[in-house]
Order: C-alpha cells, then sequence, then structure tokens
C-alpha cells in the first residue's frame, strides 16, 4: 500500500500539463498497461485537461485584461501621485512668490479723499527771510476734480456704472471669480469684442489710483490681493464713492461730477438716463468713447450700457426703448472751469517733485499725492527765485532771443542753480507761451545728447584730480583708434593739430584728447564718478564706452537738471550741491510734512576746482574759446569771471552749453523734440539763450544795488608759474624757440599757468629739443653739413606717435625723435629725417588672401618739403672706400646727439 502511494505520488510529480501536446502524451499513457486505480487515476486527469483546454482562451484573455488593467491603474496612480507633488510644488513656490514680490496690502486709498476747499499755498522765502505767497499759483481741489460724497451720486448713474463694468459688485468680496475665469477664456478663445474684461470696480479704483497698468502677472495677483484687502478695510459704499471720484473720463476731468460739468455743464442730480449712460461709457477707453471727439462711439457703448441695465431690471422697457439711439446734447460753452490752471514750469517741476518724495516717505502713489498735493491745505516752500524765473521766462517766449529757422519752432530749456546750496532759483522747459498743465518739461523730463559739455566732468576735472594731468599739462591731439577702417575719433574742426596744452584742448573741444584722457583713468572708473559723484541717473551701462563717456553721446541723453546740478561742484570749490526746488512742506496743521536739506558733498579738492575754473575761463574769455563770440556778458559786466563749455552733437541735433559765474550755474538745450538737424550758421544758440539771460540777471542786479561776486576766490594753496606748455616744465631756450612758433607763428609755448605746491614746474622741458636748423634751405642740418644760415630751434619730442596708416598732423613737420648710432637718413625731400625708423608689420589683405607687410607712420603736416627733412643741400656722402674716421671721431655713442656727433 505504501509502495502504491509513493508510485502515485512519482506519478503526480511528473504530471505536467501545458497545452495539447501534453494531452497527446497523456493519452499513450494511458493506453499502457497499468493497474486499475491508476486506470481510474489517468481518465480523471485526463477529463480535467479537456476540460482546462476548453477554457483556456477565455482564461488567457482575462489574464491579458487583468494586466492591462493593473498597469493601466499604476500609471494613473503614478499620474495623480507627480501631479499631487508638482501642485503641492507649484503651491508651495506660488505662496514663496506672493511673500516675496507682492505686496498684498493697500494703504493707497487711506488719504485719497479731501475736500476741495483746502488750497495748498506757495511760497518763496527773500534773501532777508521774508516770506511771500505766489497768490496767482495757488492749487485748488478744482484743478485736480470735483469730490461728490456718495449720497449725492443719483442711483441711475451708479447702476449704470455697476451694470457695464461689475454686475456683480454688490455681492463678491473685491474679486470676481467667474468674471475672472471668463475673462481669462475669453482672452484665449475670444467670444465677445464688449467684454469688459476680468477686474472688478474694486480691482479698478487700485489700478487707477496706483497707475500701475503693466500686462504682467505679478500685477494681476498683486491687484487681486489688495482688492481682497481693500474690501476688508472699506465698505462697498466707500470704495463705489473713490472709485467715481477718481476715474478719468477724457477732456482733462477725473470724476463723475466733473465730467457732468465738463460735458453738460450740469450738477449729478440734474442728469438724465441718456446722459448718466453716455458718462459710464467713457471709463473703458477715455478718447475712444469720449463724446466730443468720437460722438458715434460713445452711442455704441451707451447703447450697450442701457442694455445691460435692462437685462438686470435697473430700467424699465419703456425707459430703454426712450433712451436707445437718443441723440445727446453736449455743452459747447464756459462752464464752471474744472481744468487744471497753467503754472509755469518750476511750479509744475514742484508738483512732480513732491508726488516722488510722497512716495518714498509715505507710500503714497501718484494719486493720492497729487490731491494731497492740490487739496491738503499745505504750505510748500519753494527756492525760486521769482525775478530770475520772469527774466528766464521773458527770453524762452521772446522770439527775437532765438535763431531765425525756417519751418517748425527748435526748442530749448534752461536751469539756473545757486552753487552754494543746489537751490533751483529759475527753471523754463520749453520755448513760447506755456499753454498746457504738467505737460512735457524740457529740463527736467527731456533726455537729451550734452556733447562735448560733458567732457569736463568726466574726464577732464577727474584727471586733474587724480594727479594725472595739471594746469600745464599737454596732450597728443591725435586719433585714438581705427573704427570701421578709419582713424576714430575725429574733430569738430575736422584736423589734428598734435601736442597741444590742456587748456588748449578744452578751448577748442578736442575729441581726440578726452578719448586719451578716458583711456587713461578708465571707463569704469569714469562711469563711476558721473552716476556716483555726480548724480546722474539717467546714463545707462549701455553708456561705458569712449563716445558716450568721453564725447557726451549717451544712449538716451542726460535732463539739463542733471547736468546743472553737476557743474555745482566746479563752481562751489569742489563741493557737488544736490538741485533742490523746495525747502518744506507743511500740513494743514502747520506741521513739517516734507524737509529737502541741502545735500552736499565733496568729490574735487578746492585747487582742483579753482584750477580747472581757470581752463573753463579761457573757453569764453579768450579767443579761440567755443564760448567765446556767444558769451557776451565778460564785455558788459567788466571783470566778471564766467567759466563754461559749450556742447554740440555731431549729428547737429543738439547744442547744449554749461556755464558758471561765482553766484550762478546755468545749463542750456537747444534743438527739436523730433530730433531733427539743425542748420545754424552762426554761434552755439544754447550759450546765447544763456548769455541772454545773465545778462538781465546782472542788470538786474546793478540796477537794484544787489551784490555779487566778480571773481572766484582763489586757494591759498595755488600758485602761478611760468611753464613750458608742450611739458608742463620749466622753460628751456628750446622752448622759447619752439619750431612751430617761429616758423608758422604757432602760438608761443611759453605761458603762466596755476598750480599746486605739489605741481609746480621744477623740472626743465625734456620735450624741445635744441637743433641747429638752416634758414636758406628750410632743414635740419647734419653732420657734415656745410650749412651757412645756421640757427637753433626747438623741435617736440614726441616719441609715442605712430599710426598704422598716414594721418595728416599739423605739427609732424616740427616733431623730432632720437635715432640710433648707423642710422642711414632718407633721402626723399618729402620726408622727416627720422622717418627711416618706421618699422613694418604683417595685415591681412582680403584681396590677395594672404599675409601682406605694411609699414608704420608717424604722421605728416602735409607739405612737400617739411621743416624737419635733412639739408639734402649741404649734405655731404660719406663714400664706403674713404678713410675710417679718427679715434676721436669715432667716440659716439647712442646717447650722443646726432648732431654733436
Amino acid at each position: 500500500m505504501n509502495e502504491n502511494n509513493t508510485q502515485q505520488n512519482e506519478q503526480n510529480e511528473k504530471t505536467i500539463i501545458i497545452g495539447e501536446a501534453d494531452t497527446q502524451t497523456l493519452r499513450q499513457m494511458a493506453d499502457k498497461p497499468a493497474g486499475k486505480k491508476r486506470m481510474i487515476h489517468r481518465k480523471k486527469t485526463l477529463d480535467s485537461i479537456n476540460k482546462n483546454a476548453k477554457w483556456y482562451p477565455f482564461r488567457v484573455a482575462w489574464f491579458i485584461i487583468s494586466k492591462a488593467l493593473s498597469y493601466t491603474l499604476n500609471a494613473l496612480l503614478t499620474v495623480m501621485l507627480v501631479c499631487a507633488v508638482t501642485g503641492i510644488a507649484v503651491a508651495c513656490a506660488f505662496l514663496i512668490y506672493i511673500r516675496n514680490f507682492v505686496d498684498l496690502e493697500y494703504t493707497g486709498l487711506d488719504n485719497l479723499k479731501f475736500t476741495s476747499d483746502q488750497a495748498t499755498q506757495i511760497i518763496w522765502v527773500d534773501e532777508e527771510g521774508n516770506e511771500h505767497e505766489l497768490e496767482d499759483d495757488r492749487l485748488y481741489g478744482s484743478e485736480n476734480r470735483l469730490w461728490v460724497n456718495y449720497s449725492d451720486i443719483p442711483q441711475t448713474l451708479i447702476d449704470s456704472y455697476v451694470s457695464i463694468e461689475d454686475q456683480r459688485y454688490w455681492n463678491h468680496k473685491g474679486v470676481d471669480a467667474k468674471r475672472t475665469f471668463s475673462a481669462i477664456f475669453n482672452f484665449f478663445i475670444p467670444t465677445s469684442s464688449n467684454y469688459g474684461g476680468g477686474s472688478t470696480i474694486t480691482q479698478q479704483l487700485i489700478k487707477n489710483v496706483s497707475g500701475e497698468n503693466e500686462a504682467t502677472i505679478q500685477r494681476k495677483v498683486q491687484e487681486i490681493f489688495r482688492a481682497l484687502d481693500v474690501e476688508e478695510k472699506y465698505s462697498k459704499y466707500e470704495i463705489l464713492e473713490m472709485y467715481l471720484n477718481t476715474i478719468y473720463l477724457s477732456q482733462n476731468t477725473n470724476g463723475v461730477r466733473a465730467a457732468a460739468e465738463t460735458y453738460f455743464n450740469k450738477e449729478l442730480d440734474e442728469l438724465t438716463l441718456v446722459e448718466c449712460a453716455a458718462i459710464a461709457a467713457i471709463g473703458k477707453s477715455p478718447i475712444f468713447y469720449d463724446p466730443i471727439l468720437n460722438p458715434e462711439n460713445n452711442l455704441e457703448r451707451r447703447n450697450l450700457v442701457l442694455r445691460e441695465m435692462l437685462k438686470h431690471e435697473k430700467i424699465t422697457q419703456e425707459e430703454f426703448d426712450a433712451a436707445h439711439d437718443a441723440p445727446l446734447v453736449l455743452y459747447s460753452g464756459d462752464g464752471v472751469d474744472t481744468t487744471t490752471k497753467i503754472h509755469n514750469y518750476y511750479i509744475d517741476a514742484v508738483i512732480e517733485q513732491l508726488i516722488v518724495d510722497l512716495n518714498e516717505e509715505y507710500g503714497y502713489d501718484r494719486s493720492t499725492a497729487s490731491n494731497l498735493i492740490y487739496s491738503g491745505g499745505l504750505k510748500i516752500y519753494i527756492c525760486m527765485d521769482p525775478n530770475i524765473q520772469s527774466m528766464l521766462e521773458e527770453v524762452f517766449e521772446d522770439d527775437q532771443y532765438w535763431p531765425n529757422v525756417s519751418g517748425v519752432k527748435s526748442q530749448g530749456a534752461m536751469v539756473i542753480i545757486d552753487p552754494d546750496t543746489g537751490d533751483v532759483l529759475g527753471l523754463v522747459g520749453g520755448r513760447g507761451e506755456k499753454k498746457d498743465s504738467r505737460g512735457l518739461n524740457r529740463a527736467t523730463m527731456s533726455k537729451r545728447q550734452p556733447g562735448s559739455s560733458i567732457k569736463p566732468l568726466s574726464v577732464y576735472t577727474l584727471a586733474v584730480n587724480e594727479g594725472l594731468y595739471t594746469y600745464g599739462s599737454a596732450i597728443d591731439d591725435v586719433p585714438q583708434m581705427i573704427v570701421t577702417d578709419k582713424y576714430w575719433p575725429s574733430n569738430a574742426e575736422m584736423k589734428y593739430e598734435g601736442l597741444v596744452s590742456l587748456k588748449r584742448a578744452l578751448m577748442t573741444s578736442k575729441n581726440t584728447t578726452a578719448v586719451s584722457t578716458l583711456t587713461q583713468l578708465g571707463i569704469e572708473k569714469v562711469y563711476r564718478h558721473l552716476t556716483k559723484d555726480l548724480g546722474f541717473t539717467t546714463i545707462e551701462q549701455s553708456d561705458k564706452a569712449e563716445a558716450p563717456l568721453a564725447l557726451g553721446g549717451f544712449t538716451y541723453g542726460v535732463t539739463v537738471m542733471e547736468m546743472t546740478q553737476a557743474y555745482t561742484a566746479l563752481a562751489n570749490e569742489g563741493v557737488w550741491s544736490e538741485a533742490r526746488l523746495y525747502t518744506k512742506v507743511l500740513n494743514i496743521n502747520d506741521e513739517i510734512l516734507l524737509e529737502k536739506s541741502t545735500n552736499q558733498k565733496v568729490v574735487y579738492s578746492e585747487d582742483t576746482a579753482y584750477i580747472m575754473g581757470r581752463l573753463l575761463k579761457s573757453t569764453i574769455h579768450e579767443r579761440g574759446g567755443t564760448g567765446y563770440a556767444a558769451i557776451t556778458l565778460k564785455n558788459k559786466v567788466p571783470g566778471l569771471e564766467i567759466c563754461g563749455k559749450t556742447g554740440t552733437t555731431t549729428s547737429m541735433r543738439d547744442y547744449y552749453f554749461a556755464g558758471y559765474t561765482p553766484d550762478f550755474v546755468a545749463c542750456c538745450w537747444y534743438g527739436y523734440d523730433n530730433n531733427k538737424t539743425i542748420t545754424i550758421d552762426k554761434y552755439n544758440p544754447a550759450a546765447m539763450l544763456c548769455d541772454y539771460t545773465f545778462e538781465k540777471i546782472y542788470a538786474y542786479m546793478d540796477e537794484n544795488d544787489i551784490e555779487y561776486a566778480l571773481e572766484f576766490e582763489r586757494p591759498g594753496s595755488v600758485l602761478t608759474a611760468e611753464y613750458c606748455t608742450m611739458s608742463g616744465h620749466l622753460v628751456t631756450e628750446a622752448c622759447e624757440n619752439d619750431a612751430m612758433h617761429i616758423l608758422s607763428g604757432g602760438a608761443s609755448c611759453v605761458a603762466t599757468g596755476y598750480f599746486t605746491l605739489d605741481t609746480l614746474p621744477s623740472i626743465e622741458c625734456t620735450t624741445h629739443v635744441a637743433v641747429n636748423w638752416d634758414s636758406e634751405t628750410q632743414a635740419i642740418c647734419m653732420p657734415g653739413c656745410d650749412c651757412d644760415s645756421v640757427i637753433t630751434l626747438g623741435f617736440r619730442h614726441v616719441p609715442s606717435r605712430i599710426f598704422l596708416r598716414q594721418v595728416t598732423v599739423t605739427d609732424a613737420q616740427f616733431t623730432y625723435r632720437d635715432i640710433p648710432v648707423g642710422y642711414e637718413y632718407p633721402i626723399d625731400p618729402t620726408m622727416p629725417f627720422y622717418d627711416n625708423l618706421a618699422g613694418t608689420y604683417m595685415e591681412y589683405d582680403e584681396d590677395l588672401e594672404e599675409e601682406v607687410e605694411k609699414r608704420y607712420y608717424f604722421g605728416t603736416s602735409g607739405t612737400d618739403l617739411p621743416f624737419n627733412r635733412i639739408c639734402l643741400e649741404h649734405l655731404k656722402f660719406v663714400d664706403d672706400d674713404d678713410e675710417e674716421p679718427s679715434e676721436d671721431e669715432s667716440e659716439t655713442s647712442e646717447d650722443t646727439p646726432w648732431w654733436e656727433w
């Protein structure tokens, strides 16, 4: 029995069923002789296999389906997990974004409402400290808007706005979710051209008051959160009151009350349904729906307003039928004046500055700050001198002071500052009678190119202050680099003079020397000096280059106010004074709201400022200076020292002048708003406008016995000394006999300048080299020349001058170079004696497609027989077969000048 069980177990272990092949095997096994029990067992197994084979396809199908469902479920679970993790990450990132970049609280509405009868006073203080109100320049609330309480706004007008702008206004909490999602959907799949967007009235109020209207996600998100915050602070009635009083409705009107006065000459309670709908129609796009400018557009939208009112049962069908397409009767006469009074440019600038300062001090947005200024009953103490302002306006409004040009009149702007305090005494932002309120103020808003007037600020004064230059320094007036296959920069007079004094470089406004100075100082240092030390905020990172910093060709330009402010450092003993338009502002309770103290810092030494003043004085007082002809004040006020610098862009689109006296600093711009090229055949018009204004100012002071200084006080550490203009060192006989001065009538190289104890000339000039020169052949005498008419002249040693191409330089024929022993002189009489020193270099020739050898050049004066050629007429050539020189004659070295060989 046990044996049978063992055999049965072994057989069971061997029984493996896989498909029909195994069934056949079992059948064969069934045919073999076996015991009775074994046969019965095999028969049962065979029946079972047949039964399983019948359901096998279904089992396979179910297996595949279950696997597919399993994979699908796993994939779905994975996707859901990824989405959940991503959602959490995005939510966290969104919360971090909101925390770091979104201002959730909005306080811009806290001081929005002011009563219109609290007029703001403008006050100026004279030299004795007496206060004087400019009564004609009082600021009234009516100049900004006519505020009306919610209880005085007719329900029809309220219903008009709510129906068209925010239909669920009374139900939402500042943000209408349905409206927001609909706006997003409409943005991607436009379904209605008249859809008003997703902003609620609360959101629109925030946008109108803050002035923030950028199409960015950050602004929109911030606006949503701010709207929720505002709805927590204010009631629906307060929000709607503020909205209806601040919304801009074209025609220089803010708020519905001003609109009713402007368009219909009515009070709000007198408006009809049609008129209410017309006003409500304007807000979406004030100019486009202006009933005066675009009546058809207004009609179309006010009909939409009426349909929405009917839809929301704010009016009856009869009222709708009567108002739909009804004509709108507009007022065309002189109603209540709600427009802004035309103040002068100075007052406009004060208002704009106060808006900025109120924002920085209290966080007020433009609308809130403007309301406070116009309607807060403030007292604003300004720095303006009414007499100077009046004289400025007289010059800018009278065409006789302006050049005669055909076509559109040119424009200009000018600022006058007291350098000791930074007080802006006068400011004009345009030509002619001022006809708009707070419009374009070219003195503070327009960015224009200052041209060469930037040079003293950017490079020259800094170079003197850093010790790179002294009053007597000389600079080589030659091109500095090759740009687009041409040498750059060129000068205004389209020539290169060669070695010139710093004084002449400034007087004649050399571009080359300015770029050379910039290169020595370094672009980064000059950029930092202008932006950090001198307060320029309009200079861009893209201006870190030679042309902008050295020549005034900035990306966008600078403002006249900035230029005038920067020049205070030169007029005020090296102390920069920030320009200020007002000293303080008192609130309605006579408490200090804002205070503007004098802000000054030392940017140059007192010595530097004075020495630079001596150099800039030469541009006005000495013939040949760029401002000599245009500035005539020096002749009308004898003894008055005037320093200044002109500026003209290469495209002739901007003229500039920056000038100062001991009491005033002024800058003036002249040109066209559209950058039109200026055709002027006389003097710099910006300098002339300054001159006319200063003549009036000084004449007024003379007539009224007002004291003023004639000269700048010289520091005790600044001394005068004689120097050589080609080196800045002590004068030698060679300096006095400068070849260019004697042979061509050039300026003397001996002058008197201003130096500190540390920079006083102490060594003899080595730039001038005494050379034997034959006055008969007008050439330099070489050893062995039999010259009968020899004189000694000083030629200029300029070893650093070298060019890749020939350049015409005025002083080239008066230059000198050391030559080595054994040097072979050129026999070409058109070449200087040292011309064979020029080496060669390799340059790729695109035409030949290979490197070719080219020579260097030293510059040419353009004459056929230069004064520094060798005297070939008297030169004795020595043959190679001649006797060797004696021992004494051969004792020469490289240090022995060739004329002593």
